[in-house]
């Protein structure tokens, strides 16, 4: 079982890898985000489990940015290849 200070320094390591997730898994950053917040889970005091949940709110909500902005920037892509059709 880790300690509160164990679970913050997680925490902060996870959160520097998200620009990474990101940058290297695209969409599916907000998947192996949840593989690594799972790990956490399963090691963190039950005490704990609320300042997880609030943290990573927010690293969740990064990586549908990404993906969204991701979808986003395809789009003008297709409406160009679909006037050359």
């Amino acid at each position: 079982m880790k300690t509160p200070y164990e679970v913050q320094q997680e925490i902060a390591r996870i959160e520097r890898l998200i620009p990474h997730l990101i940058s290297d898994q695209g969409e599916r950053a907000e998947e192996i985000l949840g593989f690594h917040v799972a790990s956490l889970y399963a090691h963190a005091p039950q005490s704990e489990h609320g300042l997880i949940r609030e943290r990573v709110r927010h690293m969740q909500g990064r990586c549908r940015e990404a993906a969204n902005a991701s979808d986003i920037g395809t789009l003008p892509q297709l409406a160009a290849h679909a006037q050359w059709a």
